[in-house]
């Protein structure tokens, strides 16, 4: 029963929607359809649902084929083509955890790879937790892969229009527009001119939940409640955190969405309280461990926020589609176009100021009053005016500096394309509503009375429309490329290679080397994150390529297409044993990430030192028995005198509860969707037409 009712509403509502020619009347497709193809002829709503399901189906596959034109160069399977943003190959790093865990179970629940290792779960900014990186990673691997989930996030970005668009009642026209527009706007393809895939895969994330947040607003049913708790765990582990956080000062605007029925308004907020405990636990295997780990977790701050422009030049980068403007410091900007792209044009703008009027109900002016308002939020909180704000309110050291560390504010104005397209929308539905004059055109000479062509001429939209399509295509055109990777990488990286675990640096900061390397197996003494453990130096290398010159305690070794390698004399051993006189014993590890193993040879005895990170989770066994870690950075534990087997494994409680709250939200999405209400129908009826 929930479920016809369902369809009966969406159809009410969408077929309500389509108001531009005969292509947007659902009884004229169902006649046509079934005439044509010889169906037979359904009552109610069940021709109507078979017209306007195949209509939504076209939408969508048009919407899929313009995505794949656009983002077409990253198509390329060949994995020597890598997308072209300067920092992609560091920003795509953490999505070797898919091939660790496919390699080798529960060792991937540990990094080892960059800065003497770290809890795999707790990185903040690399997105692979989604779902689209799992599954684009295990089966295309993590190069191929990411480009393969760069497609996914401009094809959900228009999607998530699309359904806001639906969500509203704009009718067909506004909503392939606004949606094929969203897949081209420089909030996702002007993130790419320095790679971060993490503000592309959390742009598309959060414009799914906002869809998901109207579609709650207009029907209260259990199971929007649940599509927005899916939503909102989607957001939280997408990454990065300059989306999450822009979206939460949005969702300051929900309230203008509640009626003025109270009754009605408790039963959208409990939805809201639904969904936050289903996305909190869903997302519960990256949000405890990062909780657990929040102490020891330290980033560059920025307290003066130097890279925002003032809110009144905030919203001009909609309309500039200029790239030697953006690499200029104009208008109180850094010289980093990623920062400020958001172009979607004039015509876009322009119908959104249209917009404002075009609501036809109540449950329409609630929607664009709040669209009006997130638009706002997102550009107030690019121009870091809340944050400024926060930071003073709350003299706390704790809280400044965790404010200071949204060092790129500016990145949240792009959370405003969602909202303006779909101002856009109904302004472009409201034009296309008016009374448009008909050119008539008849044969020359024939009789005034005799039946001839009428030009509707609405379709003169269709030019502009079109026009600013391709000017928003050919400006992303400028950043989604790939460039062909360095020759020299892996010739490089292979002479770095060790026998055993070893930390090793390729050329510092040059982050086309990362993700090459930790493929490889490599162990990156500094490697490239935005952030690191609190006191804890980096461990040093014992073999180095370097441009600039013979590292210190190194000497040069060798020669590599034209990149120095140094090594290093002696004292940077991954696993050594100290005796009790101060000898040393140099022991062979191997593993991967949470699973490391050591062979000591014979000696008197002592304490055994990995050069890896010590966290809680880590367990020791010495010849199988357990054993006891020691104090300090490193892993350490003592040996007595003789040959001795150890193996160190990485078992963090935080992420076993994590997957514990991760199987109860499991537990409630099957609650949820098949267990409705006594009360279903009656929220359906009630539904904001």
């Amino acid at each position: 029963m929930e479920h016809t009712e369902v369809a009966v509403e969406e159809l009410a509502v969408v077929g309500s929607a389509g108001r531009f020619s005969r292509l947007g009347n659902p009884s004229w497709i169902a006649s046509g359809l079934r005439r044509r193809l010889n169906w037979p002829k359904y009552n109610g709503y069940k021709g109507l649902a078979l017209a306007l399901s195949l209509g939504m189906v076209a939408e969508l596959l048009l919407l899929l084929l313009w995505t794949l034109f656009v983002t077409r160069s990253y198509l390329d399977m060949n994995p020597q083509m890598v997308p072209s943003g300067r920092e992609y190959l560091s920003a795509i790093q953490t999505h070797h955890f898919w091939t660790w865990l496919r390699d080798c179970g529960a060792c991937a629940l540990w990094n080892g790879s960059v800065r003497g290792g770290h809890p795999a779960l707790v990185d903040p900014y690399g997105g692979f937790l989604h779902p689209l990186v799992a599954v684009t990673t295990l089966g295309w691997g993590v190069l191929n892969g990411s480009k393969l989930a760069i497609v996914g996030a401009f094809l959900l970005t228009g999607l998530a229009q699309w359904w806001l668009a639906l969500e509203l009642g704009l009718g067909r026209v506004a909503r392939m527009w606004i949606a094929a527009m969203a897949v081209v706007a420089g909030n996702l393809s002007g993130r790419m001119e320095i790679g971060v895939f993490g503000i592309i895969l959390s742009t598309a994330a959060v414009s799914l939940a906002f869809s998901a947040l109207l579609r709650v607003n207009r029907i209260a049913t259990r199971r929007s409640g649940l599509v927005l708790g899916l939503m909102l765990a989607m957001i939280v582990v997408a990454g990065q955190g300059y989306m999450q956080i822009g979206f939460v000062l949005q969702l300051l605007a929900a309230g203008l969405l509640l009626p003025k029925d109270y009754a009605r308004a408790g039963r959208i907020i409990r939805r809201y309280g639904v969904a936050i405990v289903l996305a909190l636990c869903l997302a519960a295997v990256f949000w405890v461990p990062f909780l657990h780990f929040l102490p020891q977790f330290v980033k560059d701050t920025d307290p003066k926020f130097s890279s925002v422009q003032p809110l009144a030049f905030v919203p001009i980068n909609l309309l500039i589609n200029d790239d030697a403007f953006y690499r200029t410091e104009s208008l109180s900007k850094l010289s980093y176009p990623y920062l400020y792209v958001n172009y979607v044009g004039w015509l876009a703008v322009v119908l959104a100021a249209l917009g404002v009027r075009g609501a036809r109900n109540e449950w329409q002016r609630r929607a664009v009053l709040f669209l009006l308002c997130a638009a706002f939020l997102a550009f107030w909180a690019a121009s870091a005016q809340p944050f400024r704000g926060l930071a003073q309110l709350i003299p706390s050291r704790l809280i400044s500096d965790q404010v200071a560390g949204i060092r790129y504010p500016s990145l949240m104005a792009g959370l405003a394309i969602l909202p303006v397209l779909g101002l856009a929308g109904f302004g472009l539905d409201w034009l296309l509503a008016i009374a448009w004059p008909k050119i008539r055109l008849s044969l020359i000479g024939s009789d005034a009375n005799d039946a001839g062509l009428s030009l509707d001429l609405r379709w003169v939209l269709a030019v502009p429309l079109l026009l600013a399509l391709m000017s928003a295509e050919s400006f992303a055109s400028h950043w989604n490329i790939v460039t062909r990777l360095d020759s020299s990488v892996p010739k490089v990286l292979e002479a770095l290679r060790t026998p055993n675990l070893q930390w090793v640096n390729p050329p510092f900061g040059e982050h086309y080397w990362v993700e090459t390397a930790i493929g490889m197996g490599l162990k990156l003494t500094t490697g490239i994150q935005p952030w690191n453990w609190r006191d804890r130096p980096f461990p040093q290398p014992v073999l180095e390529a370097d441009r600039q010159g013979t590292p210190p305690g190194m000497t040069h070794f060798a020669v590599v297409n034209n990149v120095n390698i140094y090594a290093a004399r002696s004292g940077r051993e991954y696993a050594a044993l100290i005796g009790p006189n101060g000898e040393g014993t140099v022991c062979t590890a191997q593993g991967t990430g949470g699973h490391i193993d050591v062979i000591c040879p014979a000696s008197s005895g002592g304490v055994l030192t990995i050069r890896e990170n010590s966290w809680s989770g880590w367990y020791v066994t010495v010849d199988g028995k357990p054993a006891i870690l020691e104090p300090g950075q490193w892993l350490k534990t003592r040996l007595k005198a003789g040959d001795h087997t150890i193996s160190f494994r990485y078992r963090p409680w935080d992420v076993f509860a994590g997957v514990a709250l991760l199987l109860v939200g499991l537990g409630l999405v099957i609650y949820l969707w098949f267990f409705p209400e006594k009360d279903q129908v009656a929220a359906m009826h009630a539904a904001t037409p």
